[in-house]
């Protein structure tokens, strides 16, 4: 830290990932005085890269800058000179069930398929129609191919646990960037020398008196009001408790509110590319009866000498259970049947990340349950006047996204900031 921290903040922001970055820069421009409480040793929360296992920069985290020509990340990329590349229609190397590389006019067949799934799927929740994404599915071809990888390996959750109506009401994610240098050192370029207390777990947040009571491992912090920006996951673990216990309606929202998981596979080789292009996605085609439990991979991202497996849902939290080395030789052994025995002489090193098992994530990201829609809502209006909930899970039409946790921030520092009504900065 070159920075004191404050020990009677207006404002205590719990998390130090996107929402609560970007949270602490809008209070700065407010004038209203505030600490950001962190439980890991680093910023970012789930936007997280690191370089030290492979010696280049992996996203442990979220990867992408989804809706690039709407997202504060895409400029904030530009201005910090990182290396923006265009992911808004990659090449699909597609392979069939007997291991065969599908035909042009197979990918041709799924990109139909997928397109009139989408459409049935927005159509079912534009009519408010709240069920379970897998009840609407029509019998097209690949239609099990587009299950698994919109499923499991998009929204984290398995089909039969998509919201139609989420569906419907989330915001088209394309045009998008991957970022060469790591979309994790990206959002931490937020912190312009905040207040930030790391390795400082919050065990209560008390709401019973005039302000707000956050008691932490490091003491108790006493504010007027405060932003809570950590994961579903972690609020449904009950490990932060909140006096009094929260209303039946917000606890309600939480539990309509699933933490999804995705796990990713980095695996290192010696600079061969297995024959597939850079920056592609490699999927095949499934049975129905292994729908989620399939292993697909981003190929080479921006250059790099890796490919990244996907794995999700409840397979994923199944996987995680066996181990990191089960994990990394589960997904060599998938990429092995599209590309040959040949993969493993030039094969180093991979890992999985640990976001299952994370204490301070518990899961990837956020995903409403089929007939609850409207949790989100809920769960992101003040209380008492001096609590609100901020991050992916409360992002209306970009939940789930890293930008979709930056607008939450921002949107909750301005509005508690206003009941407060701390001294504002003049203009």
């Amino acid at each position: 830290m070159s920075v004191p921290l404050p020990t009677n903040p207006d404002i205590v922001i719990v998390g130090a990932g996107s929402s609560g970055l970007s949270a602490a820069k809008k209070l700065e421009e407010l004038g209203t005085s505030y600490l950001v409480i962190e439980a890991s040793d680093h910023i970012g929360g789930r936007a997280y890269t690191k370089s030290d296992i492979f010696g280049q920069p992996v996203d442990h985290g979220c990867s992408w800058i989804s809706g690039s020509d709407d997202n504060i990340f895409s400029d904030l990329g530009r201005k910090n000179n990182f290396t923006l590349v265009d992911h808004s229609n990659p090449k699909i190397e597609m392979f069939e069930r007997d291991g065969a590389k599908s035909t042009q006019a197979n990918i041709n067949e799924y990109n139909k398929s997928e397109s009139k799934i989408k459409e049935i799927l927005r159509d079912t929740g534009r009519q408010g129609i709240d069920i379970p994404a897998s009840k609407v599915i029509p019998n097209v071809p690949y239609n099990e191919c587009f299950q698994n990888w919109e499923g499991a390996l998009n929204y984290a959750v398995d089909i039969n646990q998509i919201s139609t109506a989420e569906y419907w009401h989330l915001k088209d994610t394309q045009p998008s960037f991957i970022v060469k240098e790591g979309l994790g050192n990206l959002v931490a370029t937020l912190n312009n020398n905040f207040p930030i207390a790391l390795n400082t777990n919050v065990f209560e947040i008390d709401l019973s008196g005039k302000g707000v009571k956050v008691v932490t491992s490091k003491g108790s912090i006493v504010a007027k009001a405060c932003i809570c920006t950590v994961s579903v996951g972690v609020l449904k673990s009950e490990k932060i408790k909140f006096t009094p216990k929260l209303c039946n309606k917000v606890q309600r929202a939480i539990d309509d509110i699933q933490m999804g998981l995705l796990v990713k596979i980095p695996l290192l080789f010696d600079g061969i590319r297995l024959g597939f292009a850079e920056n592609s996605f490699v999927q095949y085609d499934i049975a129905k009866e292994n729908i989620g439990s399939e292993c697909y991979f981003l190929a080479w991202p921006t250059g790099h000498d890796y490919v990244v497996g996907f794995i999700g849902g409840q397979f994923a939290w199944d996987l995680s259970k066996l181990g990191e080395e089960e994990i990394v030789e589960y997904a060599l052994s998938k990429l092995e049947i599209l590309s040959g025995d040949k993969i493993r002489k030039h094969f180093l090193k991979g890992f999985a990340t640990d976001w299952a098992s994370n204490p301070f994530t518990k899961g990837s990201y956020s995903a409403v349950k089929p007939g609850c829609f409207g949790a989100r809502e809920v769960l992101s209006e003040p209380i008492a006047e001096k609590l609100i909930f901020a991050g992916e899970a409360t992002a209306g039409n970009i939940a789930g996204l890293v930008n979709g946790a930056y607008e939450s921030g921002k949107l909750a520092a301005t509005r508690i900031t206003n009941i407060v009504k701390p001294k504002i900065k003049s203009p």
